[in-house]
């Protein structure tokens, strides 16, 4: 290990280097000793002891290990339930191991040969994440254990509406919004009070897992930036993940995993079809899309209400719910 005066915006951060081939290694080690306390291994079975004895804060993790893929061992390490962000350093990759990879809670994922200013600024940006997303889910827990506990709702949503807006003002934004169209629809539905509240709750979190996304997803020399988007559906997933431990109602989770379902299966993270799809999540959902109409997200022109709802309509029994979608056409002018 080597020990040096800490990056002062990355305190201390201790980094685990995963990487068999010694020239990588070595070029790992010269490129962060500077910045950054480093453990260094060559196998994915002494990596598992480091993680199981050492405080790790970060991991760069090569996919090809002589014994076992790097994919086994970030499979273990999410099964275990290491709090350690991974930075996949790969020759070997493809699109569908990027995607596998997001979906596993990786914070970036860089081509060898890897350019040395991109890399440092991809884990120092991690590392500032990470510290960014600890306060944040700490901030929930809080909130969720006030939320058990039968806080007013008005103000724990005052909080979580101020709590986003600090960290991210865009999502705050869009949260707002959905609640907002999400609040039209359950005004004309038969729910109790606890339901109709969970579903504000989910609609303002339902894009939580965007703030555990990487800015650029893909880095390297044959970046995949184009395929951005793609790799953007992890979003519901992680959200799900990020909140799974927070005692807030089950219609949460479920809007934040479910909430880009669509009615005839081509959603996603599962492709769930009709009445598959939580109820919950099918609301959100149509107040998710009814906004990117009327904004303009999803690099399509921003639409007039009226356009806008008539494409609501459009899309009843297909992507949407045709009851949702038919009820919420008449209600929302």
């Amino acid at each position: 290990m080597n020990q040096v005066s800490p990056d002062p915006t990355v305190p201390q951060a201790n980094i685990l280097i995963v990487e068999d081939e010694q020239g990588p290694r070595e070029a790992l080690k010269l490129i962060l000793s500077p910045y950054f306390n480093l453990y260094t291994v060559d196998r994915a079975e002494v990596a598992e002891q480091i993680l199981s004895t050492h405080p790790i804060d970060l991991i760069t993790l090569d996919l090809k290990l002589p014994d076992q893929p790097g994919t086994d061992l970030l499979s273990k390490i999410r099964e275990n339930g290491y709090d350690v962000d991974v930075v996949i350093i790969t020759g070997y990759g493809t699109l569908q191991s990027a995607i596998d990879a997001i979906r596993h809670g990786v914070a970036a994922y860089i081509l060898k040969p890897f350019n040395v200013s991109e890399l440092l600024e991809v884990i120092k940006k991690t590392l500032e994440r990470r510290n960014r997303l600890s306060s944040l889910q700490d901030a929930l827990q809080a909130m969720g254990n006030l939320w058990a506990s039968g806080i007013d709702v008005k103000t724990a949503m005052s909080n979580i509406d101020t709590l986003l807006g600090a960290k991210h003002p865009e999502l705050a934004q869009h949260a707002n919004r959905v609640n907002f169209y999400a609040s039209l629809l359950t005004e004309h539905l038969q729910m109790n009070q606890e339901d109709r509240e969970a579903i504000h709750l989910g609609a303002y979190l339902h894009d939580i897992g965007k703030i555990g996304i990487h800015d650029r997803l893909i880095a390297g020399h044959h970046s995949l930036s184009d395929q951005d988007q793609e790799l953007m559906t992890c979003h519901p997933t992680i959200g799900a993940q990020f909140i799974s431990s927070i005692p807030f109602h089950p219609s949460v989770e479920q809007i934040i995993r479910f909430h880009h379902e669509k009615f005839d299966g081509s959603g996603f993270p599962e492709k769930l079809t009709g009445d598959q799809i939580p109820f919950p999540a099918r609301i959100v959902g149509l107040a998710n899309m009814f906004d990117n109409y009327v904004t303009g997200q999803g690099g399509q022109e921003a639409m007039p209400v009226p356009e806008a709802r008539e494409h609501i309509r459009q899309e009843s029994g297909k992507s949407l719910d045709p009851q949702l979608a038919d009820l919420f056409a008449n209600v929302v002018w």
